[in-house]
């Protein structure tokens, strides 16, 4: 009976394996058909706010540069690429990273208990890191703040990589000042 669960495990992970090789290979086909280089891809988490284009939070996104722009797409495992905005390289103004390291004191109710006014001494600590790269840019009407969030252990160093990234692609493009924070 054990064989027969592991080898149905087995068989079950080389069918999924297939499957999501297949569906990879689906998505980067139709990035190449839409003209986009798969090297040239920017991982930029997920999109929180800032694109007069995109109106909800996606939570996988990337960034494309091609011809004169970025191209922010929908990047999700397991499903077909989709375009959802885009950026001209002469609108931007500003590309930055801010840091937020975020710090949750919680006192119990049974820390309160036991130990009375004390416990605010002892509170829980979590830590929660969270980075933000943001792209200022103006669309000749209206001045925008693109803005994509990273979570996790070492969301700071991840995007500022993906910033350096950016900025390495279109680095002769940019004109406008870089801060960093």
């Amino acid at each position: 009976m054990f064989w027969t669960i592991v080898v149905i495990g087995i068989i079950f992970f080389i069918i999924l394996g297939a499957y999501g090789t297949k569906q990879q290979e689906k998505a980067s086909a139709k990035l190449v058909s839409m003209g986009y280089a798969l090297e040239s891809k920017i991982e930029t988490g997920k999109y929180i706010a800032g694109h007069p284009d995109i109106n909800d939070p996606i939570l996988k996104t990337s960034i494309y540069p091609i011809d004169n722009r970025l191209e922010i797409l929908f990047d999700a495992p397991f499903e077909q690429p989709v375009e959802k905005g885009s950026i001209f390289n002469d609108s931007i103004k500003n590309i930055l990273v801010e840091d937020r390291s975020t710090i949750e004191k919680r006192v119990t109710a049974t820390r309160l208990v036991l130990l009375g006014v004390l416990a605010l001494v002892f509170r829980k600590k979590e830590k929660n890191e969270l980075s933000y790269l943001t792209i200022e840019w103006n669309d000749g009407k209206f001045d925008h703040e693109t803005i994509f969030e990273f979570e996790g252990t070492g969301a700071t160093q991840t995007a500022y990589y993906y910033r350096n990234n950016i900025l390495n692609v279109f680095s002769d493009s940019f004109s406008f000042a870089v801060v960093w924070l």
